[in-house]
């Protein structure tokens, strides 16, 4: 979600969708599967739809975010199975084995928030608190205390608060 559908990161423009998948196109993760201009546009659709779930979820509005869930789900054909290589030990996915990369892609990051959504773990999500980042984070910390999506934009909101007081001291 934060490589697909962010406008900033840690305080600089994200590389955008292109980018993210011309990066993702030489890795193991996409197994030989090519993406063309299209699927890029597809996967761009996907995400603005999946960020906009996970700001009903911030924002309290499970329903909707739901619905918008319940969307992606349904046309990209989530299912859960078990599949490996011939050599591999079997894993769960949430898509079909012979699905797209496109869709297993869209199955298996909207199922991930509905599995939040669905147990009741959406107050564990949150946006980075950090200026000019707009990263989504999955807080794992006993009190749900985190509010930065990285130690980069925590220890530079934090230098930030410093330089201003300092300055304040000053005036």
């Amino acid at each position: 979600m934060n490589d697909l559908a962010v406008p900033t990161r840690q305080g600089r423009p994200a590389e955008g969708l292109r980018g993210a998948f011309a990066d993702l196109a030489g890795s193991t993760r996409l197994r030989g599967y090519d993406v063309s201009s299209a699927d890029v546009d597809v996967l761009a659709t996907v995400a603005g739809r999946l960020r906009a779930a996970l700001d009903a979820c911030l924002a309290g509005d499970l329903h909707s975010a739901a619905g918008v869930l319940n969307g992606v789900l349904r046309e990209h054909g989530a299912v859960p199975n078990l599949h490996a290589s011939p050599d591999g030990l079997p894993q769960l996915s949430f898509h079909a084995h012979s699905a797209t990369i496109v869709d297993a892609w869209a199955a298996e990051s909207a199922t991930a928030v509905a599995f939040l959504v669905g147990t009741r773990q959406t107050h564990r999500l949150g946006r980075c608190a950090a200026d000019a980042c707009d990263a989504y984070f999955l807080d794992a910390t006993k009190n749900t205390s985190r509010r930065f999506c990285s130690l980069a934009c925590q220890n530079r909101a934090k230098s930030a608060a410093y330089r201003q007081k300092q300055r304040s001291k000053l005036s």
